[in-house]
């Protein structure tokens, strides 16, 4: 579960870094590429489509042991999961936004 939960960590900041790396040219003309573009799809499609897995994943994982044993729900994973992907998710809503047809 940790490996799941550090790629969900990490796609959103890939998008953030290829951003960036773009408007400042520090990847030396990769986002001008056939590569560098079909990289940036695949993350804008499966950036939010994991970190919604992880987040539900969380809330069960969570809430299941609480009605189990009559504990407090903890809702730690469960926000940090929601932040990834509320992340990914703006993230998707700039980058989309800056497209030209």
């Amino acid at each position: 579960m940790r490996t799941f939960r550090g790629i969900a960590i990490l796609l959103p900041q890939l998008i953030i870094l290829l951003d960036v790396g773009a408007k400042f040219d520090l990847l030396l003309g990769f986002n001008r590429t056939d590569a560098g573009f079909s990289i940036l799809l695949a993350l804008l499609v499966l950036s939010p489509a994991i970190t919604l897995i992880w987040f539900v994943i969380e809330t069960v994982l969570s809430i299941r042991p609480a009605k189990r044993q009559g504990k407090a729900i903890s809702f730690m994973l469960p926000g940090l999961a929601l932040f990834f992907f509320l992340e990914s998710l703006g993230m998707d809503v700039y980058m989309l936004l800056h497209f030209r047809m």
